[in-house]
Formats: C-alpha cells, structure tokens, sequence
C-alpha cells in the first residue's frame, strides 16, 4: 500500500496504523513545503534581473535546503520499513 499503517489498521491494530500513517504523512507534508518554499525561492532568485550581483548565485543553490530534504526522506522511508515488518509480522499471526 501507498500509506504506511493502512494495512495495520485494516487488519485490527488501529493505533499502530493510525500512528504510523500520520508520522508518515507528516514527513512527507513536511518535505513537500520545504522543497516548493525553496522551489519558489530559487524561481524568484534566477529569474530575476541581478543574479550575478552579490550573493545571489550563492542563494539560489542554497534554497532547496538538501540537509532537511535528506532527512525528512529518511525518516518517511524508515517509517515505511517499519510499518511493512509490523504489517508483515500481524498477517503472520493472524494467518496462524
């Protein structure tokens, strides 16, 4: 599934799910707003008259702020592994 904890709270462990889906689905409405602010932010940098001048060139590389992106994809990509053991291990309990 696209959502992690879906199938948690679809096989009865409500808490768990709802838990991961919301972690999840913050991480990535977190990396979203980070990467459109920056987008807006490098759009209105480049297309402006005087990216030569000062520090300008230098803003527009550094306004997708990659550190928080690297770190916000981690963090949802670990949240999913989780959520596939959790899914995994109550599918095999409950097939057993």
């Amino acid at each position: 599934m696209f959502l992690p904890g879906a199938g948690l709270f679809y096989l009865g462990r409500r808490v768990a799910g709802l838990l991961l889906a919301v972690l999840f689905l913050g991480f990535f409405a977190a990396l979203l707003t980070i990467f459109l602010v920056g987008y807006v932010r490098y759009l209105s940098l480049a297309m402006s008259d005087n990216l030569m001048q000062g520090d300008n060139l230098e803003q527009a590389a550094q306004s997708f702020h990659q550190n928080w992106l690297i770190g916000l994809a981690i963090g949802g990509g670990i949240v999913y592994l989780v959520s596939s053991v959790l899914f995994t291990a109550e599918k095999r309990r409950l097939h057993s």
